[in-house]
């Protein structure tokens, strides 16, 4: 990911549109971890989905398989690869 979800929330807030350029939305498994973690009870895997959603609506690529850093395929839980690339239509 290259942003956390805190970061994710505040560049959202903040109008930046460089949050959808980013690869974080489509890495999210929606594992619902971190809105167990969140200390407000943020909803993040919903807004994760928002993202993409608007990503897809401003013409943005979703994220491919060939993008991803082949560690993070060796290393990643094969259930959030695949949660990921379902979300993306692929």
């Amino acid at each position: 990911m290259d942003y956390l979800p805190n970061q994710v929330i505040r560049l959202a807030q903040l109008g930046i549109e460089d949050v959808l350029d980013s690869r974080t939305p489509w890495i999210c498994a929606a594992c619902l971890m971190c809105q167990a973690r969140c200390p407000k009870g943020v909803d993040i895997p919903r807004i994760m989905e928002a993202l993409r959603q608007v990503a897809l609506r401003k013409g943005n690529p979703p994220l491919s398989v060939t993008q991803l850093d082949p560690t993070l395929l060796a290393h990643a839980p094969q259930m959030a690869i695949v949660g990921a690339l379902r979300k993306a239509g692929k």
